[in-house]
Formats: structure tokens, sequence, C-alpha cells
């Protein structure tokens, strides 16, 4: 579910103009009042990021704050081995940045646009000053970085004890409910801006098991990829697909542990 808001306004000095755009109710700006959304809209300076520019970069000292208005941004951090992680994706409506604007230290990840990104960049200063002046916006702060926290532990247990099959059909189906954009001419089918690379570093599998079982998963019917893009061309398929998977892998790790008592 999408929310309409009035049309926002930015410096018409820059080109800007005026333009109505649509953020999930999920979403930071879907979640704030709308004072609070305006004051943050007209405290933060609009920017336009091209396709693979960075907004940030990992180990930065700088605090500022970055509003993503349209577009997708993806969220790396760089590994012992010297590859990437992909941490999250993010689009039009979220936050990022937020935790080196609340306590100081050096950043932890590099956040880059994956297409045009239109977003607003407000100071630390007046980020905070914005949450002072509204609880509520806070509260929706303090609830987005609990909400990230908790993704990123439930993946670190499932790195730890679920197959490879199962952790890529959970971030797919998981990233399609809060990202997935409506298919043309395919009824209910859902596309996922990522690659098949991405998804390997998402899920934290060596790629060519992840093109496996995305070929597995094509083959059946329950996925078709295209350029820079993943389609799941019926989620409740391959919800079902999950659930007789994941009761499987269950009832194998139960096993595993009453053998071990």
């Amino acid at each position: 579910m999408l929310r309409k808001p009035e049309s926002v306004g930015v410096d018409a000095d820059r080109g800007s103009g005026f333009r109505l755009v649509e953020w999930p109710v999920e979403s930071f700006l879907g979640q704030i009042p709308t004072v609070g959304r305006e004051e943050i809209l007209r405290l933060g300076t609009p920017r336009v990021f091209a396709d693979e520019e960075a907004l940030m970069w990992e180990g930065d000292q700088s605090s500022f704050v970055v509003v993503l208005l349209e577009g997708w941004v993806k969220v790396t951090a760089a590994t012992e081995n010297g590859h990437f992680a992909l941490l999250a994706i993010r689009r039009g409506g979220d936050l990022v940045g937020e935790l080196a604007a609340i306590d100081t230290l050096p950043r932890m990840a590099t956040v880059v646009a994956a297409g045009p990104v239109r977003a607003t960049v407000l100071s630390a200063e007046a980020f905070l000053g914005c949450l002072r002046r509204h609880p509520l916006v806070h509260q929706v702060v303090s609830g987005t970085l609990g909400a990230k926290y908790r993704a990123a532990t439930r993946r670190r247990v499932e790195f730890a004890g679920y197959p490879v099959a199962l952790r890529v059909m959970r971030v797919i189906l998981e990233l399609g409910q809060m990202y997935g954009r409506p298919v043309a001419d395919q009824h209910g089918a859902v596309a996922i801006p990522l690659t098949q690379p991405e998804i390997a570093a998402l899920v934290g599998a060596a790629e060519p098991t992840v093109h496996k079982v995305l070929r597995d998963l094509r083959r059946r019917g329950l996925l078709s990829t295209g350029y820079r893009s993943v389609i799941i061309r019926d989620p409740r398929l391959l919800r079902a697909e999950l659930a007789c998977l994941d009761s499987g892998s269950r009832a194998v790790q139960e096993n595993y542990r009453a053998a071990g008592a």
C-alpha cells in the first residue's frame, strides 16, 4: 500500500520544480506525521545521484543523513577477504545514514545508487533538531533502527543454520514484499532490482551455488531473471515452496539436536 502525499516542493532555483511522489506506508516518510515530513523536506538540500554514484562511504567520518525520495540504493560493506557483502537495499521513502548522525562514529557501510536516485540531504544538526521537536518522528527513527537490527540478526542466524536454497527464497520473498514492483502483463508477478551476484552477496553464499538455486527455480517456473532484476512469477507459489523447504530443514535440525543429546 502506498501513501500519496501532496505535491512535494523543492528549490525551484535548482530546476526541480514540483513533483508528486509515492512512498510505501512502512517506509520512514510513509510513517512520520505530515508536519514532520514537511519539515524534513524543507530542511534538506535536494540532490540527484547518478547510477552507481556513492551517497556515502564505509569508514567515512561524515554525519549527514539522506532521505530517499525516488529510486533505489544498495547498502554494502567490505569483507575481510576483499569482497563486499550486500547488507540491504533501500528505496524511495527510506532513510539512510542516520546511525552516524546519532552516534557520531564512522559509517559502517557504503550506500550506492542502483539507477538514478532523487534524495534530500540533511546535516546531523538539522536532523537531530527535527527529532527533538517531533517526538513521533523520533519514535519512527527508533523503530526503523530496531527493524534494521532485527533483520541483520535474523540473517546471521539463517547464514549459520539454513541451506542456501532456503536463504535465497526467503530473501527474494522478503525483498519482493517490501520493494517489489508489479510487472506489466504478468498478473501477480513482481520484479526486484537485483543482479544474481548481488543476491549471492546478500545471502552470504558463493555465486555458483546461488546460480544453481536460481536456475532450478527458473526451470520450475517460480522465477525469471532479466537485466539487473529478478522476477517472482507467483509469490504465493514461491511462498508455499519456501514453507515446504523450511519445514524439512527444521525437521533435520531437530533430528540433529536429538541425536546430539
